[in-house]
């Protein structure tokens, strides 16, 4: 499950527990982009313990800019994703999670790709273990800190061909609940 942010509260939380996850793998801290949708992962247990930030492409820095425009045409309608960061003790609960929503957003809101710097352990866990295909558009780059693969998701093939086999892992996560911020 998952929660837009949509307050302050819930805001203030989305950056706290991206900070917490980003420094820890000793990132620099980038806050939320103006223009984009963001999201509080939801675990089992109603407690948020991760996030994830939708772009529109247009809305995107120069700096993604400077990466994808060559590479995007115009059958393409693109979104930047960024900011998928998952508390320690939630790992293995709700990354699939956070790749179902970028999947049922992609579909909700009709885009067919989406850009964004990727950790290579994600970019290899895209390919093998989730079947979407996510494609390296330049050389690694440092970025934030850390070692990055410039990527290009490949999210139509998977939403119009969710019962394929290969996206077993698939669920949609369209439900949402209220999370309490507690002071």
């Amino acid at each position: 499950m998952y929660k837009h942010v949509d307050s302050t509260e819930t805001l203030a939380l989305f950056h706290q527990i991206k900070e917490t996850v980003w420094s820890s793998m000793g990132f620099e801290m980038e806050y939320a982009k103006q223009g984009s949708d963001l999201y509080l992962l939801l675990a089992e247990d109603g407690e948020a313990g991760g996030t994830f930030e939708f772009t529109p492409y247009s809305k995107s820095n120069s700096f993604i800019h400077s990466l994808f425009d060559e590479i995007l045409t115009n059958d393409m309608r693109a979104m930047e994703v960024d900011s998928l960061a998952v508390l320690p003790r939630y790992r293995g609960q709700l990354g699939r999670k956070g790749i179902c929503l970028m999947i049922d957003y992609a579909e909700k809101h009709g885009y067919t790709h989406a850009v964004g710097i990727a950790d290579p352990s994600f970019f290899r866990s895209m390919n093998q273990k989730y079947k979407i295909q996510a494609t390296q558009i330049k050389e690694n780059i440092l970025y934030k800190g850390a070692e990055a693969i410039p990527t290009l998701f490949h999210l139509k093939e998977v939403y119009t061909d969710k019962e394929n086999p290969q996206y077993s892992w698939y669920s949609p996560v369209f439900t949402q609940r209220k999370v309490e911020v507690m002071r």
